[in-house]
């Protein structure tokens, strides 16, 4: 198998604020362990595989403790082996068989489908970059595969798909609309919606919005899904829930501070979301190499505008005003270091959940909507930053709502 080169997990300092908790209290006692298995396209020691798979089979480490896992991991499929990789280790450590293909690893070695949910993380490895930067990693061919499986088993068992569901929009759609036609209990995305902020400020929960916005940093589409993310979990929850996007349009360079003092978003809310940031350097608008601006408006007239700030921060941040109040609500997401990755483990703990239940806990719509803005961005900026409509994004969901004293058992 091919060596693949390191790709560094984001670094940050630890959090302390709360994240979604999908239980009250202490979680219940866990009769019967689901058997997963997992697909990764490698498993080194800064990987997915190690924010996700390790979780799933030694537990997940929150700030005040640990919690054992609630499924079992059967079966692996690795498609790569890294330079660095801890995933034949791992999977030798706790005797889980590793298979050759995808189908196997669902059959576990067998002639039929012997898993209660599959895991895919299509992160890390040795894939080409095209011209528009996009990694092109197998999602899609991974997702035929397992899909493969459920029809000929006749039925369907739970599937996570790890970050953005395609680099190409066109299999993107495919995918979402296979999940929705087999009837898939689907859940996929990064960890920030999962994640904890500080400070813990309440979110809109049905109230309008003046302009969203949204900061990140790091490369374009690896990094600009997570920032997209961040401001797609605020904006969903703004009154009358998601309804989709009417058009994106990507800034670059100088003209991201050029279309600001153009008034193409209001800057008080700018500074709030930099303000937030827990580790800024500098002037935000004194960079502008490698700066970016999904500029968004969405179907209902909602507004939001995401801005990676490469050179000021690196963090995640989002600030929002409700409509007719004065008060600008701004926090930071403040994400945790390898090896703990703590950040994480409330991602797992939510995909645990949709395991024992057969219900996904979060809308995969949301991870499809950012999906689709983050390649009409890339899209945008191939055609010279031209602002484009997205007929095809017309898609509303309603965010899901978690009691507070959910998100107060992190604490």
């Amino acid at each position: 198998m091919p060596n693949a080169s390191r790709r560094e997990v984001v670094k940050a300092g630890a959090a302390l604020a709360a994240a979604p908790v999908f239980g009250s209290g202490e979680l219940p006692e866990t009769p019967r362990r689901p058997k997963l298995a997992v697909i990764l396209t490698q498993y080194g020691a800064t990987s997915h595989g190690l924010c996700f798979c390790t979780k799933l089979i030694e537990g997940k480490q929150f700030d005040d403790h640990f919690e054992a896992p609630r499924c079992e991991v059967v079966a692996m499929h690795l498609m790569e082996i890294a330079k660095n990789d801890i995933g034949v280790a791992t999977a030798k450590r706790h005797k889980i068989p590793m298979y050759q293909s995808v189908a196997a690893a669902l059959c576990r070695g067998g002639d039929s489908l012997a898993v209660d949910g599959v895991v895919l993380i299509g992160e890390h490895g040795t894939y080409p970059v095209n011209e528009k930067g996009q990694q092109l990693y197998p999602r899609r061919e991974l997702f035929d595969q397992i899909v493969g499986v459920y029809r000929q088993a006749g039925r369907v068992v739970p599937l996570f798909n790890d970050k953005h569901l395609s680099w190409n929009w066109a299999w993107a759609k495919y995918m979402m609309g296979t999940a929705k036609e087999l009837k898939i209990p689907f859940m996929a995305g990064s960890s920030l919606p999962y994640s904890k902020y500080q400070p813990l400020v309440p979110l809109p929960q049905g109230r309008k919005l003046d302009h969203v916005i949204a900061v990140g940093y790091a490369g374009l589409e690896s990094y600009g899904f997570h920032a997209l993310e961040t401001g797609q979990f605020v904006v969903e929850q703004r009154a009358g829930g998601e309804t989709g996007v009417r058009s994106v349009q990507l800034l670059e360079g100088a003209k991201v501070w050029e279309a600001e003092a153009a008034g193409r978003w209001p800057r008080e809310i700018a500074d709030a979301a930099f303000r937030a940031a827990w580790k800024p350097n500098g002037d935000p608008r004194s960079y502008t190499k490698d700066v970016f601006a999904f500029d968004i408006e969405y179907l209902d007239g909602q507004r939001m505008t995401v801005i990676l700030a490469n050179g000021y921060c690196e963090e995640f941040s989002f600030a929002y005003r409700p409509t007719g109040e004065r008060d600008i609500i701004a926090s930071s997401y403040v994400l945790d270091e390898v090896p703990r990755l703590k950040h994480f483990s409330s991602t797992v703990r939510a995909l645990e959940e949709m395991y024992l239940t057969g219900r996904s806990i979060t809308p995969a719509e949301r991870t499809f909507v950012t999906t689709g803005v983050l390649w009409y961005g890339i899209e945008s900026r191939a055609r010279g930053g031209e602002k484009l409509m997205t007929p095809d994004l017309k898609v509303s969901y309603k965010p899901p709502r978690f009691p507070k004293e959910w998100r107060e058992v992190l604490r």
